[in-house]
């Protein structure tokens, strides 16, 4: 209803927004640092020369993007509004604000349009990317947000494993870890009782083992192994 008493014309979505000239015969796999797939709709608002700017279909990295079908003549663009996806302008919407012009001649001009999502802060809601593992890993990046599961893998992670020890017999227990390091707590209680601490011969034979041995054979379940990593 809004478009239609402004004379807006509402376009589909388009996948990213080009963030400088952009060789419209050979555009490369990437637009703004994302991978594209044939038929992902571009919208160009960079290009040095202006009538090149439009919306566009990218067909493949060296095969030419071709305009959109609903953006093919200049009374398309005329007042069309369109919303990116992905890259540097995601969940912005923009304005072309020619009129009157020639397709190839005139100068296509896009500009922001409506209220956009601001970056997120401490102190201001907003959109936001998701760390990578290795952003994650090197803990220095203030700017993105960490998933539960980069959490979990990265080393800033608390882990920990437990194991019930003894079987009557045996005075030589491997327990398996899988926390990928020899840079652990290991610890070993009484399962019952006073659950005091068990001071044992305890050596970390790989990364993702540690070998507990006693002087007598524990009786069964008799301790718990507490592994921290």
């Amino acid at each position: 209803m809004d478009s239609a008493i402004e004379g807006l014309s509402s376009k589909d979505s388009c996948r990213v927004a080009t963030q400088s000239n952009t060789n419209l015969a050979s555009p490369g796999a990437s637009l703004d640092g994302v991978a594209m797939a044939n038929g992902d709709r571009v919208l160009a608002r960079s290009q040095t020369a202006p009538a090149e700017n439009g919306i566009y279909i990218w067909n493949g990295a060296a095969t030419p993007m071709t305009r959109a079908a609903d953006a093919s003549t200049f009374d398309e663009l005329e007042q069309a509004v369109a919303s990116v996806e992905e890259g540097t302008d995601t969940s912005t919407t923009w304005r072309q604000t020619a009129v009157n012009g020639t397709l190839g001649t005139t100068s296509v001009t896009w500009l922001p349009f409506g209220s956009s999502t601001p970056d997120a802060s401490e102190t201001v809601k907003g959109k936001a990317e998701i760390a990578t593992q290795t952003e994650t890993d090197t803990g220095t990046d203030d700017a993105r947000f960490v998933t539960p599961l980069k959490l979990k893998t990265s080393p800033h992670a608390k882990r920990k494993h437990t194991a019930t020890i003894g079987d009557g017999s045996a005075t030589q227990f491997d327990v398996t870890h899988n926390f990928g390091t020899r840079d652990l707590v290991v610890q070993v209680y009484r399962a019952s009782g006073g659950y005091d601490t068990i001071f044992c011969d305890v050596s970390r034979t790989d990364t993702n083992t540690v070998r507990l041995n006693f002087a007598a054979a524990p009786t069964s379940n008799q301790f718990t192994a507490v592994i921290l990593g």
